[in-house]
């Protein structure tokens, strides 16, 4: 969510008056409030703040044993995975370390996007509210990988090697889904900025690079790095529904408010965009 509907622009342009869409979807008052350029000096601090906090909010979840007691409490069967004394970097486990970098990752990237790619206005309530969200879905990732249902703990962690061949296929499997899918939605952006910066483009949309491959590519590229979090964290079925959550918003929403906001921007233009990049999310998927 903390991407899903905000754009990069270097030039500064007119703004677009709000209205539905030509498929008759109108955005909420929101979305067109957060597309007004401007600078937010104090709510990027605070976004920043607020992101480095939850990198520290998981290390000590994963440290303690508060999900273990907490789940031991109201008897959540069959228990919980305390802290185990095969201790690493900081004092925890392959595993526990493997889901730490995984919230680190993911605070570096927003952070980056919050200093060198996003020019629009970023209110402290909205900011609070992104911020808020990645950290509670990492909270329940984290809550996941403690809970002995669902996670996807190595059976060994005595050394790397009995770590790595006793690791489900959830996790290599994950930690693909997550790298290809921060790096997509990272550099993505950084592709359009440079678009956006070189005056000759000035009043054009770009759909080259990654965005050639799909309209909303750093949606796709955040809904495949959630998705490999979440299964690296709590397995197939949590996996599946993060999926289904982040896709069914950014169809149902986020891409149908950028279509709506693109149309008034940039007119036939646009439309020559959506015959030429035909997928909206994810290419040859959706």
């Amino acid at each position: 969510m903390a991407d899903q509907t905000r754009s990069s622009s270097v030039q500064q342009e007119p703004p677009v008056v709000p209205g539905s869409s030509s498929s008759g979807y109108e955005p909420p008052a929101w979305f067109w409030q957060s597309r007004v350029k401007g600078p937010s000096q104090s709510s990027a601090i605070l976004f920043t703040g607020l992101r480095t906090l939850d990198v520290s909010l998981q290390y000590w979840l994963l440290k303690s044993n508060a999900i273990a007691n907490v789940i031991g409490e109201y008897r959540i069967a069959p228990g919980a995975l305390g802290v185990t004394t095969t201790a690493t970097t900081l004092g925890l486990n392959p595993y526990q370390s493997i889901i730490l970098g995984l919230s680190v990752g993911a605070a570096l990237k927003q952070i980056y996007w919050n200093h060198a790619i996003n020019n629009e206005v970023f209110a402290a309530p909205f900011a609070t509210l992104i911020a808020a969200y990645n950290t509670v879905f990492n909270c329940v990732n984290t809550g996941f990988a403690i809970w002995a249902v669902t996670s996807q703990i190595p059976s060994a962690q005595s050394s790397l090697g009995s770590f790595i061949t006793s690791m489900p296929m959830s996790i290599p499997i994950g930690l693909m889904l997550y790298s290809i899918g921060l790096f997509v939605e990272w550099y993505s952006e950084i592709q359009r900025k440079r678009f956006k910066a070189d005056p000759r483009n000035a009043g054009k949309p770009y759909s080259g690079g990654l965005f050639g491959f799909a309209r909303s590519i750093n949606y796709g590229g955040y809904t495949l790095w959630r998705t490999g979090y979440a299964l690296v964290c709590g397995g197939w079925l949590w996996a599946g529904a993060v999926l289904a959550w982040n896709a069914g918003d950014f169809c149902n929403r986020a891409i149908p408010s950028m279509d709506a906001y693109c149309e008034k921007r940039y007119g036939r233009q646009w439309d020559e965009v959506r015959s030429k990049v035909p997928y909206s999310l994810l290419p040859w998927i959706y």
